[in-house]
Formats: C-alpha cells, structure tokens, sequence
C-alpha cells in the first residue's frame, strides 16, 4: 500500500467484524463475572447470561462454546496480566515465584468468581491457555543454563510438581482452608522447594532423568 492510500473495503470490513466480535465476547465474559459474583455458580444458566449480555444463547454458544468454554474464557480472562508483569525479571527463580505468586493473586483478586468456577468446573477437561506450567519449565530450563540446577535433572517432572501443588493450593482456598496471604506465600514456596531440590550438588536422586539402561543380572535364570 502506498503512502496516503486508503485500505481496502474489505479488510476494513474484516477488522470491523473482528472487533464486533471482541466486544461482544467481553460483553459476555463481563456479563458472566458479575452474574457469578452476585450467587452461586451452579445456578448461572446461559440465558442469563445471554440476557444480562444483551445477545443470544446462539452467540454465546459460536464465539466462545459451551458452559466448560465459557469458564476457560473467564478463567483466561483473568490470567491476562501476569506474563506482562514477570517478563522483565531476568533470575529464573525470582520469576518462576513472580509467576506463580501473580497468579495466586489474580486468584485472589477475583474470589468470587473463582471459587465458583472452581466448584462447577472442577471434571471439565478444558484447558486454561494462560497457565503457567511451560513459564515455570522456561524458568527451570534458564536455570540449567545458568547453573542454578543440575544438569540431568527431570524439568518436567519438577515443572509439573510445582504446578500440581499450585492446583492444589487454590483448591485447599476455594473450600477455606487456607486465607488469601496463605496461598500467595505457600506458591512462593513451591518455586523454593522445587529450585533447592534441584541445586547442584544436592539434588536427589529420584529427580534425576534415567540416561542408561539398567545393568543386566548376573544371577542365573531360574530353572
């Protein structure tokens, strides 16, 4: 396109029906969070939502799906911020807890809305695009680099324990066992664990990745 040209008809067009779109996808996210502030989720129905977010069931059901999409979304939604926040910090370690202490908070922030997406979603095996479990990998991995952890370690599998604990942090808040401060501070504690268990010179064995093969017996086969 030439300077001072004017843009297509049609991808004016197409850029207006993208945020057509947009803004009604945030009429319902919005629409949904405040009805699921107001009372129980198990209660919400779709039309509702529909109703509080001035548009179909039909709508609701092509832009974002059915009522596991629909706590995806919101859920997504509120994970929004946290990569832009821990992006600058540089030590792996300082953000893998900037990670998982942002998204406590996000939790935190929004109690309401997420303890009732927790009780009614608790057997959807839809999946939340915004979690953290490959930034903490990203961080374990920088580590490696840098030292802080043993070569040879298993980053999955201690990627994947912070991660489970982190899950299981938020459900042990959403039934009232732990305050708010708690959660935050004991994902912290996840990130230290995890970074001790793997520092080198004192990891132990079993977070170690199996590099040869068990050495064959040298007892006689049995008759």
């Amino acid at each position: 396109m030439t300077e001072g040209a004017e843009p297509a008809a049609g991808s004016t067009t197409e850029g207006r029906r993208e945020q057509a779109k947009r803004e009604r996808i945030g009429r319902i996210l919005t629409a949904a969070r405040g009805l699921l502030r107001e009372g129980p989720g198990e209660r919400l129905t779709m039309p509702q939502i529909a109703d509080r977010a001035g548009v179909s069931q039909m709508t609701i059901f092509n832009l974002i799906g059915a009522r596991d999409d629909l706590w995806a979304a919101l859920a997504d939604d509120a994970l929004a911020d946290w990569q832009a926040h821990v992006a600058p910090i540089r030590d792996p370690q300082n953000r893998a807890r900037a990670i998982v202490e942002r998204v406590t908070q996000a939790v935190v922030d929004d109690a309401p809305v997420f303890k009732a997406l927790i009780s009614s979603w608790g057997d959807s095996g839809r999946v939340i695009q915004r979690e953290p479990s490959h930034a903490l990998l990203n961080c374990l991995e920088q580590a490696v680099d840098e030292h802080q952890i043993a070569a040879g370690i298993d980053l999955r599998r201690l990627a994947a324990t912070i991660f489970s604990g982190l899950v299981g942090l938020v459900h042990q808040w959403a039934a009232g066992l732990l305050d708010d401060q708690d959660l935050v501070s004991r994902a912290g504690d996840l990130v230290d664990v995890a970074f001790t268990a793997g520092r080198p010179g004192c990891e132990p064995r079993r977070w170690r990745l199996e590099t040869t093969a068990p050495e064959p017996s040298s007892s006689p086969p049995p008759d």
